[in-house]
Parts: C-alpha cells; structure tokens; sequence
C-alpha cells in the first residue's frame, strides 16, 4: 500500500509539474510607471485623444514607461490644484487639462482667450506657439513640462432655442443662459439679458422656463439630451477658446532616458496633430447634427453676417477692457493674442 501511494505521489507530482510549464509567466513591469490624470468620461473625442497618447506611449516605449489614464477625475485630483501637484511628480506624473481651471492660480486665464473674440476655428491652429509661450510662462516656473496641445471634440457654437430664434433682435426678447461671466458682458452690450447656468441644471432651467434659449454647441447638447428642451438651434460663432493641454512633471520628464524622452514629445506631437485635424473638420459637429435632427431637432440659417460680426466686436470689445483692468499678465497677454488673431 505505501509503494502504491508514493507510486501516485510522484506520478502527481510530475503531473503538475508539467503543468507548471503550460501556465504563462507574469508579465514584466514597465521601469517605470505614471498616472495620468483628467476630467472627461471615456466616450467623450477629447478623451480619446489622451486615451491614444497613453496607450501609444506604453506600446512604443516597451518596458521602460507604462502611462496609466485615469478618467473622470477619478484619482481625486482637482484642475484647479495642477499648478500645486503635478509638479511633484508622487500622486500624478501626467494630466489632460482645459486651462481655464486654472484661474484661481492665474486669474488671467480667465480671460487669455474667451470664446468670441476669434472669427474662425482655423485661425486657433495658427496661433498656437504664442499660446504655447504664454503657457510655457506659467509650467516652466511651476516646475511642469507641456508637450503639446489636443483640440476641442466640436468647432461650433449655436444658440438653442424652445422656438427659432436666428437673429438678435430676436434673441433680445428671450432670456439667454451662458457659461461664463464673460459671455453676460458681451451679451449686455448687446442689449440681450443673459445668466451663468451650469451645465447640470441647463435642462431643467430650460424646462421649467428659467431660461429660454442656451449659448451650446450642438456637438456637445447631444450629450445631455438638451434637444429635447431646446429643439432649435442657429450658428453665431465658432467653439475657439484655451486649447486643451498636454502636461506632465518636469522632475518625472527628466528621470527618463532621452530615448524614452522622445518617444513621449513624438507621441504628444502626433496626437496634437490628429485631433486638430479632427476638430477642424468638423467630424464631431455633423454626427452630432445627425442625431440632434433624428430626435427631432431642427438647425435653423446661421444668424445674420452682420449680427455675426456684431457678436465678435463686442466680445473683442469686453476681452479688451477685461484685459486692461487685471494686471500686468492679463494686458500682456491680450497684447500677444490680439495681435496674433488678425
């Protein structure tokens, strides 16, 4: 009996040894690894565009990096602290950031480049080295490195309506949400009444009648179901505002071989390209479109040329004024891009 159960011990034993050999090894860990942070949920363009970057990076940089995307602002990192994090490198070594968040830090962001003041989508591509240098002005003395830029998901911006409302004139008779202080002043020289709604409560502002038309992109109202409440919908002007930013820590950058180094600034370049090349042509726009008319939407004409050139004017206008009663930075700035923009 004890031969026979130490005859089928061995014969086990080697059982599972052989076994051993079919069961795959662990994968290697990258050298190194970094989170990478942003706000957007995964479906929205802007987020796969950083979604691409951190997966191009790990695929091309082998086992040296592995970048992690965390979606939804899902590690509790806030935008408005990124001038204070990232730059240590320990929580998050890299960031998708809109840098409007960043005003409490530098309140000239607020006004660097509002929606409004630039005529058309084209010219935000031009003028992105000048943006990079004022950027850069703010990273390089927080200790951030920015690789590169990744364009808006949509190009238009419309005024959505209960009713058709495709001219000023008709818009003055209607009580107007927008998203930003900005936009109550340039409107206001407009002779129209306007207020800062959040996005969260658009829809029930405008079904409950706390407002009758939005300052919304198509491209973006289909998110939120806000055709439903706001059925029509008129061209005033283009989505050109902050370009979306490319960052990560200048200490987390430098312990990177220049190899590994190069891969990320390539990576970040292709990306830039890509998604400009996506916001500009307006592919997110038409299929938004799309649905927005399949549920029962209707675009109405563009507003007027010269209701279009009078939005323009008073937003370059308020931008102007903004500019020149906050600081040095802000007069600086405005110099810069007012120049750029013509």
């Amino acid at each position: 009996m004890l031969r026979k159960i130490t005859l089928k011990a061995a014969i086990a034993a080697v059982a599972v040894a052989g076994a051993g050999l079919l069961v795959p090894a662990p994968a290697k860990a990258a050298d190194t690894t970094w989170k990478m942070h942003m706000v957007w949920v995964p479906a929205r363009p802007e987020a796969k565009a950083y979604q691409k970057f951190a997966d191009n990076v790990s695929e091309s940089a082998g086992d040296a990096l592995d970048i992690q995307l965390f979606n939804s602002g899902s590690l509790g990192v806030k935008d408005a602290d990124m001038l204070r994090i990232l730059p240590r490198g320990n929580i998050i070594q890299a960031a998708g950031l809109y840098p409007g968040y960043l005003t409490r830090d530098k309140p000239q962001y607020a006004y660097t480049l509002p929606a409004g003041v630039v005529s058309s989508p084209e010219k935000l591509k031009t003028i992105l080295p000048d943006l990079r240098s004022i950027y850069e002005g703010t990273y390089d003395e927080a200790g951030i490195k920015l690789l590169g830029f990744v364009g808006h998901a949509v190009r238009d911006t419309h005024i959505m309506c209960k009713e058709p409302v495709n001219t000023l004139e008709e818009l003055r008779s209607k009580k107007l949400r927008v998203w930003e202080q900005f936009h109550v002043d340039v409107f206001e020289k407009l002779g129209v009444s306007a207020q800062i709604i959040g996005q969260n409560d658009l829809y029930v502002a405008m079904q409950t009648g706390v407002v009758d038309c939005a300052v919304y992109p198509i491209g973006l109202a289909v998110t939120v179901s806000l055709q439903e409440v706001a059925p029509y919908a008129s061209y005033l002007f283009p989505y050109v505002l902050h370009p979306l930013n490319l960052i990560v820590s200048q200490s987390a950058f430098d312990e990177l071989s220049p190899e590994v180094q190069q891969v990320v600034m390539d990576t970040a370049a292709e990306v830039e390209e890509e998604s400009f090349e996506s916001y500009l042509s307006g592919v997110n726009d038409t299929k938004a479109l799309e649905q927005f008319e399949k549920d029962g939407g209707t675009l109405l004409d563009p507003f007027p040329e010269e209701d279009r050139q009078a939005f323009v004017d008073a937003a370059r206008e308020t931008w102007k004024a903004i500019s020149n009663e906050n600081g040095e930075a802000a007069q600086a700035n405005y110099e810069t891009l007012s120049k750029a923009i013509e």
